[in-house]
This record gives structure tokens, sequence and C-alpha cells, in this order.
């Protein structure tokens, strides 16, 4: 059973959200506006890539089980692709302040990554197939020793 996209979706937005207030106010303190751009910017990138592949492998996986893993490999590469696009157009960029985009991508995969864990161990899922005749019958116990 695929966790329900919306539950990681609502959290990962949420710890998004307590990773940036703080961020914003140390980068722009340290680095100024630019810092503070760079960090909106990489959390940005880092919601929209969690929040595209959620829902791309949950619509797969209502759909077409069977093709949960190319789906979920599939949107893996593209994003890795689109990402690498991204950081060469950004890599002279005076806009931006690198150290500052870079500690916020990596803080912000750690938050979804945080909070696909906890949804996952906190959504009770069975290990038997409830659908299936016999699935779960009490004279079908394995041996004790």
């Amino acid at each position: 059973m695929i966790v329900p996209a919306a539950r990681v979706i609502r959290l990962g937005l949420l710890l998004t959200l307590a990773l940036a207030v703080p961020a914003v106010a140390i980068s722009a303190g340290l680095r100024g506006g630019t810092g503070a751009l760079s960090v909106v910017l990489g959390l940005v990138i880092v919601v929209a890539f969690f929040t595209i592949s959620k829902l791309a492998v949950g619509a797969v996986a209502r759909r077409a089980p069977h093709l949960l893993l190319p789906a979920a490999l599939g949107t893996y590469a593209l994003k890795i692709a689109v990402l690498g696009v991204v950081l060469l157009g950004l890599q002279d960029s005076s806009a931006l302040d690198l150290p500052s985009f870079a500690w916020s991508i990596f803080g912000g995969v750690f938050a979804w990554m945080g909070a696909e864990l906890w949804v996952a161990t906190h959504t009770r899922v069975p290990f038997f197939d409830p659908d299936r005749p016999g699935a779960w019958d009490a004279a079908r116990r394995p041996p004790t020793r």
C-alpha cells in the first residue's frame, strides 16, 4: 500500500515552513537580501520536486500499480536531470548566494525525508492481503517449536 501523498505533502510543507523562517532570517543577517532570496529559491525547488514526484507516483499507484517501479525511477531520473539543468543555469549567477542556496536545499531535503519517514512509520499498513481468500486463516498458523 502506498502512503497517501496528501499526508506527506502537508507535513513536508509544514516542516519546510518551520525551516524557512529561521533560515531566511539567518541568511538575511549573514548574507543580506541575496542570501534570503537564495534560501527561498532553494526551498521552493525542494518543495516542487518532492510534491511533483509524490503526486506522480501516487497517480500511477492508483491506476497501474504494476508500473510503480518504472514510474518512481522515471520521476527520479527526470528530477535529477531537471535539477542538473537548473544548477548549471545558476552556476555563474551573481543574483544568488550559492552557499545559502545549497544549505537550504540540504536542509529542505532532510525535512522532506523526515516527513516521509514519520508518515510511513505512523501509517497502519496490513502485512497481508485482506481481499485474498484464506489470507488470514487462524488454522494455518506456522508450527511452533
